[in-house]
Formats: structure tokens, sequence, C-alpha cells
């Protein structure tokens, strides 16, 4: 696949020169206008290197530079400007965050080997967000599962969480949700804050105080405290922050802050959220999505119509949803478990919902070997139920 490239210029003469001389190097994509390629880009894949002219009508390099530095990040910027003054590059790298500098009128030689350059930068500064994202999910993966050990409830369900999460964020065109699916596995963390005996409390259908209810109301800001000490992680802190507060401003924190002024991020894990926890109740997803509709404030609409369109188009799996009674010998990693499953005393080894990966098929081996838990165990192979 050719590394993509996105050449602005006003000077249409110069585009389509561009276009015959390196049209089968790259994927190469032109735009007369600063605006006209801000369109492409929020409307296109992911561009390795983007190259603009310094002086554009209407919107000049600079400014168009920094506006497409908030939608695409990592793509190396690259300006082709006539103006070589001291100034102007400094004013460039300052506020366009440019990577290079191409003098105009530019040989097809000395472009040719600037764009490699960038294309080269992109591949190296893409690799290694690759690899710190990869690193980060996975050990935030192990967490929650070893968290899911000592509270099963809290911790069992959150991977369904994260998979309605993101399946939301790009049904709404979200455009880095690695951020999110990090937020929803650890958005109930601040549970841990909560002491011992308030969770038994609880297990035992006993009434709190309401300076016990206000502890339960702080898991948000509890789960922000302990994500904010990890570098890197201060927006999913926030997405945490808001993941319970109602679309409508009710609820944790107090801070006037409602509707789309909430981080998009915190909407979607909270219409994510109560969507598992309520169909592991109910079971029926469309029954359940139909009552959070009649729910007026608490969810925002546009991610309500999401899960709806999104639940909807997956009801062939509610007909054709294969379960098996299997040995725990016979479990594979992506199976889910289709109902609670209980240990001899009565406690909740995993909730119905879960999704098996290594850590819990081992779990359930050596609990079967030493505890005697009962197996076979009904599993199925897709998650929809009805």
């Amino acid at each position: 696949m050719k590394p993509r490239v996105l050449f602005v210029d006003d000077d249409t003469l110069l585009l389509s020169a561009i276009g015959r001389s390196f049209w089968n190097r790259y994927e190469l994509v032109t735009a007369e206008s600063g605006p006209a390629a801000l369109d492409i880009v929020r409307r296109s894949p992911p561009f390795a290197v983007v190259v603009a002219d310094m002086m554009m009508p209407g919107m000049d390099g600079i400014t168009f530079l920094k506006k497409f530095a908030e939608i695409s990040s990592l793509t190396t910027r690259i300006m082709l400007t006539g103006d070589a003054r001291l100034d102007t590059a400094m004013e460039a790298v300052n506020h366009g965050q440019v990577f290079r500098f191409l003098i105009k009128p530019c040989d097809e030689e000395n472009f040719g080997a600037v764009i490699d350059v960038g294309i080269r930068q992109y591949q190296l500064v893409t690799a290694e967000k690759s690899l710190l994202e990869d690193t980060l999910s996975g050990s935030v993966q192990i967490l929650v599962e070893l968290l899911s050990v000592f509270d099963p409830k809290a911790f069992g369900l959150t991977q369904k969480v994260r998979e309605y999460a993101l399946k939301l964020a790009s049904a709404m065109n979200l455009p880095a949700p690695w951020d999110l699916g990090l937020a929803a596995l650890l958005c109930r963390i601040g549970k841990l804050a909560i002491p011992m005996e308030l969770h038994a409390k609880v297990s035992r259908g006993e009434r709190l105080t309401l300076q016990e209810t206000e502890v339960f109301r702080m898991v948000p800001e509890y789960g922000r405290a302990m994500v904010t000490q990890i570098p890197r992680l201060q927006s999913v802190a926030r997405f945490i922050l808001y993941s319970t507060k109602d679309y409508d401003g009710e609820g944790y924190p107090v801070d006037g802050i409602a509707r789309e002024d909430l981080p998009l991020e915190s909407r979607i894990l909270k219409v994510a959220t109560d969507f598992v926890e309520q169909s592991h109740i109910r079971k029926s997803k469309p029954v359940v999505v139909a009552q959070m509709k009649t729910l007026r404030g608490k969810y925002d609409p546009a991610v309500l119509a999401a899960l709806d369109a999104l639940v909807n188009a997956d009801k062939s799996e509610f007909i054709n949803q294969s379960r098996s009674l299997l040995g725990f010998e016979a479990l594979r990693i992506g199976m889910v478990l289709a109902g609670d499953l209980f240990s001899d005393r009565g406690f909740v080894v995993l909730p119905a919902g879960t999704r098996l990966s290594a850590f819990h098929i081992e779990r359930l081996r050596s609990l079967g070997t030493l505890n005697g838990l009962e197996e076979p165990i009904l599993v199925s192979t897709f998650d929809f139920q009805e």
C-alpha cells in the first residue's frame, strides 16, 4: 500500500505537476485551500505526510497546519514557501509544528527526498504510539482480570462494557477511541477506595446511611484520582470522572457541566455501562434499550440512537447464537458465559456475559481441580441473547 500524502496549494498548475510526477509513488491527494483540505482529512483515513503552501488566500499555511494538527496530530507536517526568512520559519515551527521546509521553486528529486523522510518519521511515531498503547492496554487488561477475582460483580463485565463503548465510538465516528477503551476498563477502579465493610453491607442488601451513600457517589472521583497518577492517562481520568453523570447534569460531580459540555467519551461510557448491567439482569437487549429511552435527561440521545441501531443491526445473532455445555478443558478464548458461574459456597466466580480470556480459563481449571467447581458450564459463541 502506497503512503498517503496530502498536498495543499492554491496553485492548480503546481498541483497538476505534482500529481503527474508522484502518482505512482504515493497515494497523493490534493486540495486548493485549507478549508477544503480539512474537510478531506475529517472524511478520510490518516495521511502520513501533509505539505501545505505558506501563502494561500483565506487561510494561510500556518493556520491550516495548526488546525490540521488538532485533527491528525501524528501526520508529518511540511511547509512549502517562497519566503525563506528566519521569522517565517520560526512562526511555522512554533505554531504549525512543522517538521521540514521546502523552498519554492523545489525540484522533483528534493521534493521526493523530503517527503520520504516525512513518511519515515510518521512510521516511527505511529509504531512507537502503537507499542505504548498496546503495552498500556495489555497491562490494564491484566489488572482488571486480577481485580475480577476479588470483586466479580464490579469488574467481571468491564470487558463487555469496553466492547460496547468501542462499538458506539465507531458508530459515532470518534477519531481516537483508544483512551475510551482504557476508561471503560478502569471506570470501576474507584471502588477499591471504599471500605470492605461498606461493600459487604451492600451485598447483604442493607440500607446505607446518607454518609455511606455519598461515599459510593464519590467512586468516579476516587477513580480519577487513581488514574491521574499514571503518565499520559489524564484524558482517561477525566472520562472516568464524568462517566456516571446524567446527560442533563444531574449526579456527580456537581459542577454545572451538562449535555454537550460533558466529554463524549463519558456520555458513551454512561450508556454502555448501564446497558451492559441492565442486559445482565433483563437478558433482552431491545427491551433494555427501550427502557433507557424512557429515562428523559439521563442519557445523550445521540448515543442512545447509536446503541439502538447497533442492537437492531445485530438481531441476526439473537437467532443464530450457539450455546454449549462444555468442560473446562474445552473452553476457548472469546467464548462468553451464558449464565452466572457460582462457587460451591454460592459466591459469583464470574458473571454472565464475561468474555473468557486465557486468565479466566486457567482460573476456572484451577478452581475445578482444587475446589471442585462443577462442570460443564454453559457458554455461547455469540454474546447477544433474548
